[in-house]
């Protein structure tokens, strides 16, 4: 069902609104307390749903679908039908020889700690069938359902024998603040804040669940490894393998993504420790809550104050105003500005980070030069064996892999591994992540490119000969895919930009990036910055700006030595040293 099916039926309406737009949300006790809540209500007590789970992706830009409500954009402007998205992948995201370029600066540990703060801040979930059960749109046997946007294949592609690839839509929301009917809007499942909430949830279920409620910390299996989970949500490849639970349901994904859950778990739990011993009275309760607090805090800390610098330039890390403070308190809390996660953000830009994949993961081992057990990438998706295997043994030696390692270019190019082999079955018959990309924004109804660079003050083009930020040879396939400019697809024309000077990523990405990070920073009332009930006394805010993410490593995943700033590979600038060297929190500040 979807918007354009409810607009006379008052009883669906009321039904769709009583369920996702809640009038009467009681923010009282929110107010005065120190820490968030688990599914993010409340942290703004004027508008107590934004960031909350459960709620519509806003917008920058309002939607453009083909019918104006809720139908795929997929016709150019003169009426023609947009290229197939295999087509534009085929033609714009293979790399030659499908391998795609190295980038010598930057480390693996750019794209594991994307994707680890991307499911902090969004998840998106797709249409099922009566009874949850998952839709199939290919096939002799499938009728023409509205849940469906099937990708077509062209009849000479270079890996695929069928003509169709899956594609279920987006879950469809109600517009957001007051829920007046419009344009189909998409649901975000979980919190938008940078608050852990892929460690501990985004619903007080969750939460419970993977809470150990005698102690304060986080529920582990043998190996101090991840708790398995209750339903097998994974592959295996041995008896002793296991399907971990976590905050975010996508854990098993990939384990370099599985990884950084398992650090912050064990990082969560012996901040407890530590607690314990400066608060021996404090609940347990007391202490889950504290240490959730100052994991959040880490979290901004290394996503504004490492991971942010390795992909934007300084020049716009200023413009957007994402620069940490050294010392002090923050006073940019603005009640105004709407921290959720944008709809363009998740559906497009932020997937920048696929063309960071690496064709493998291996282990490294102690001495940092020998790499075993190389595995291909399409082996070992929904396979967490790399980071279980011999009960937990391992995961220094795939950590030091991925601190080390050196990441893929931010580009137009895709892993073969994740264009022709994605989510691959024993059939053989795979999907591209690149196209789904393509596929996703126009089911989200997400205008063109020019739309974004005229919505950031930048150049328009007029014609592909005069597209800016592109190289010609770019021009030259866009121009052979597209009718016309202003039909290229946001996510196509954003990878296809040459990167600013310091930058990971192009001027469009780049601005809507900072918007977005701009509005999750200054939006969010716990911003661990912040002065007030909601955030730290300045002696332990002191202690929290000491941490980088290479203490958080080495402390809880035994790589030691390692390079100070993990996003780059070691160098005599950013040269190995011992764990010990790094300054730690001092927990006596709690007292």
């Amino acid at each position: 069902m979807t918007l354009s099916d409810i607009q006379d039926n008052d009883q669906i309406q009321n039904k769709v609104r009583s369920q996702f737009c809640p009038t009467d949300i009681d923010c009282g006790s929110a107010s005065k307390s120190p820490y968030r809540s688990i599914d993010g209500r409340c942290n703004n007590l004027v508008h107590p749903s934004w960031g909350a789970a459960i709620t519509p992706q806003p917008r920058y830009l309002p939607a453009e679908y083909d019918d104006g409500i809720s139908t795929p954009r997929n016709r150019a402007k003169n009426g023609s039908p947009l290229p197939s998205p295999r087509r534009i992948s085929n033609n714009l995201f293979r790399a030659p020889g499908d391998c795609t370029e190295t980038d010598h600066a930057r480390t693996l540990m750019v794209m594991a700690w994307g994707q680890f703060i991307d499911h902090d801040l969004t998840h998106t979930p797709t249409m099922k069938g009566d009874g949850e059960v998952p839709i199939t749109c290919c096939g002799e046997n499938v009728q023409n359902r509205p849940q469906c946007f099937p990708i077509s294949i062209p009849s000479d592609d270079p890996h695929f024998d069928d003509s169709c690839m899956e594609f279920v839509r987006s879950a469809p929301s109600p517009p957001g603040d007051g829920c007046q009917l419009g344009p189909q809007e998409q649901i975000n499942q979980i919190t938008s804040f940078i608050d852990g909430g892929s460690v501990y949830g985004s619903s007080k279920e969750k939460m419970e669940e993977l809470k150990n409620t005698d102690t304060g910390q986080m529920r582990t299996s043998p190996g101090d490894l991840l708790p398995p989970a209750v339903d097998d949500t994974c592959e295996s490849s041995a008896e002793t393998d296991f399907c971990q639970n976590a905050g975010d349901l996508r854990v098993n994904e990939i384990p370099s993504l599985g990884g950084n859950h398992l650090l912050f778990v064990r990082e969560h739990n012996r901040i407890v420790g530590e607690l314990r011993k400066v608060q021996p009275k404090w609940s347990s309760l007391k202490l889950y809550q504290e240490a959730r607090k100052i994991i959040g805090a880490l979290l901004q800390q290394v996503t504004y104050g490492e991971f942010l610098p390795s992909i934007l330039s300084k020049q716009d890390l200023e413009n957007h105003k994402l620069k940490l403070r050294n010392s002090g308190f923050s006073n940019n809390y603005d009640s105004s500005r709407n921290p959720a996660t944008k709809n363009a953000f998740n559906a497009a830009v932020f997937r920048f980070g696929h063309s960071l994949i690496p064709p493998n993961l291996a282990y490294l081992l102690y001495d940092f030069m020998s790499r075993v057990n190389s595995t291909t990438i399409e082996s070992i998706f929904f396979n967490p064996h790399l980071l279980i295997t011999e009960g937990g043994r391992r995961v220094s030696d795939l950590a030091r892999f991925i601190v080390t390692s050196n990441s893929m270019k931010v580009d137009n190019q895709l892993e073969g591994a994740v264009r022709d082999h994605l989510f691959e079955n024993a059939h053989g018959k795979g999907m591209d992540l690149g196209a789904l990309n393509l596929q996703r924004g126009r089911d989200h109804g997400l205008p063109p490119y020019n739309a974004w660079r005229k919505w950031c003050g930048l150049t328009v083009a007029t014609s592909f000969s005069n597209l800016p930020d592109i190289t010609d040879e770019k021009k030259t396939v866009l121009a052979d895919l597209y009718s016309g400019v202003d039909d290229i697809d946001l996510f196509a024309g954003g990878v296809a930009e040459t990167p600013l000077d310091g930058a990971a990523v192009g001027p469009l990405f780049s601005c809507i990036i900072g918007n977005q990070f701009r509005d999750l920073k200054d939006g969010d009332r716990y911003w661990y910055e912040n002065r007030g009930v909601e955030g730290f006394k300045q002696a332990q805010l002191r202690e929290i700006r000491k941490v980088k993410l290479a203490k958080i490593v080495c402390t809880n995943l035994g790589v030691d030595p390692i390079q100070p700033d993990v996003f780059h590979v070691p160098s005599p600038s950013n040269n190995w040293q011992s764990c010990s060297q790094f300054p730690e929190i001092d927990f006596a500040r709690w007292r």
